[in-house]
């Protein structure tokens, strides 16, 4: 109760209208504000409000499903940065990858290690090992997650690479596999995984 600003009754004698009113003033005159944390600085500014009546509650945005949930994708999905899967048409491995400019350019580098003979791509890597085709964007790119350029992109591309990896039908480096308990529980069977437009 105190720590919603419920008014908190003093009992005497288990009679609760003995409370005096200036108990309850005091204890209505309490407020509340939430600050979301971004750093020190959030502490600077709280820190303001110590020996005030107002009461400081924090709470963050860098949560798990934030980082997982997609939001407002745009018009043209090709046209923005985020998390993408490149599939093979003739055999269905998959490459996970990021970007932080639109998802096209991403793909027009694909296509053009693919054509200049390069292995800078693993997935054009793999066509030409393979000697399978190449496709048009719509029939080899789906965009996985919206997400702008920084740390939340890197954890979310972590995060589908697993997922990509736990199939086995993966064509990403070893390298950029690493264990992860949040990732194994999310993969499970049983587990909802996020949702991929």
């Amino acid at each position: 109760m105190h720590n919603n600003s419920f008014p908190i009754p003093t009992y005497k004698h288990h009679h609760p209208h003995n409370t005096t009113q200036e108990q309850l003033t005091q204890t209505s005159r309490r407020k509340w504000a939430t600050f979301t944390c971004i750093g020190k600085e959030t502490l600077y500014i709280t820190d303001a409000f110590r020996h005030t009546d107002l009461k400081i509650a924090f709470q963050t945005n860098n949560t798990l499903d934030n980082l997982l949930r997609q939001k407002n994708p745009p018009s043209d999905k090709f046209s923005s940065s985020g998390v993408y899967r490149l599939t093979c048409p003739d055999c269905n491995k998959a490459y996970i990858g990021q970007t932080g400019r639109c998802f096209s350019k991403r793909y027009d580098e694909h296509r053009r290690a693919f054509h200049n003979n390069s292995h800078t791509s693993n997935f054009a890597k793999h066509f030409l090992e393979k000697t399978h085709s190449f496709r048009p964007i719509s029939n080899i790119m789906q965009v996985l997650h919206h997400q702008k350029k920084g740390a939340h992109l890197n954890t979310t591309e972590s995060f589908y690479i697993h997922v990509e990896h736990a199939t086995g039908n993966h064509l990403n480096d070893d390298h950029t596999i690493f264990p992860n308990k949040i990732s194994d529980t999310l993969t499970k069977p049983n587990s909802p995984l996020p949702h991929i437009p």
